[in-house]
């Protein structure tokens, strides 16, 4: 049921003219939302998706196999992914800050290890321990790497200062 206009508050002096919301002290004080988080996140979430999914249709599998195929994901992939849109974004200016190849691959390197080490440990104590390393990839990266995302960039050469 829609909800009754509400006619615009009067002004002090009777006048009948409304005060423009812009001149709320409280609305102009807070900060304005970056404009990136919310597509950062959305890539986290895809990526975390994305290599969980490979760790659960692998299942079953020797660990050997998923540190493989999870590297291939990581090493060969997503860098193809990231120079097609480095090709699209060339006609943009050079932003400041750009990702760290050294550090996202110690990231990746350690996320795969991470996940080695839980599903060697869960390996004899659940029947699927693969589909909970999964889950848990998941959660890591879509949770975690939008918080950790910012120690990943450094400073672009091409940028001006």
């Amino acid at each position: 049921m829609p909800t009754p206009a509400r006619r615009p508050p009067h002004c002090a002096a009777g006048t009948g003219a409304a005060i423009p919301p812009s001149r709320n002290a409280a609305a102009s004080d807070a900060p304005a939302p970056s404009p990136g988080k919310g597509s950062i996140a959305g890539l986290y979430l895809v990526a975390g998706l994305v290599m969980g999914g490979v760790w659960a249709w692998n299942h079953g599998s020797p660990l050997w196999e998923h540190a493989v195929k999870l590297l291939v994901l990581l090493f060969v992939a997503a860098p193809l992914l990231h120079l097609a849109r480095s090709r699209r974004a060339a006609r943009r200016p050079a932003h400041r800050l750009r990702l760290s190849f050294v550090r996202l691959a110690t990231a990746k390197i350690a996320l795969v290890v991470l996940a080695l080490g839980a599903s060697w440990l869960l390996e004899d104590s659940m029947p699927d321990p693969d589909l909970v390393v999964a889950a848990g990839l998941a959660a890591v990266i879509t949770l975690l790497g939008p918080l950790l995302h910012r120690y990943l960039l450094v400073r672009s050469p091409a940028a001006v200062p």
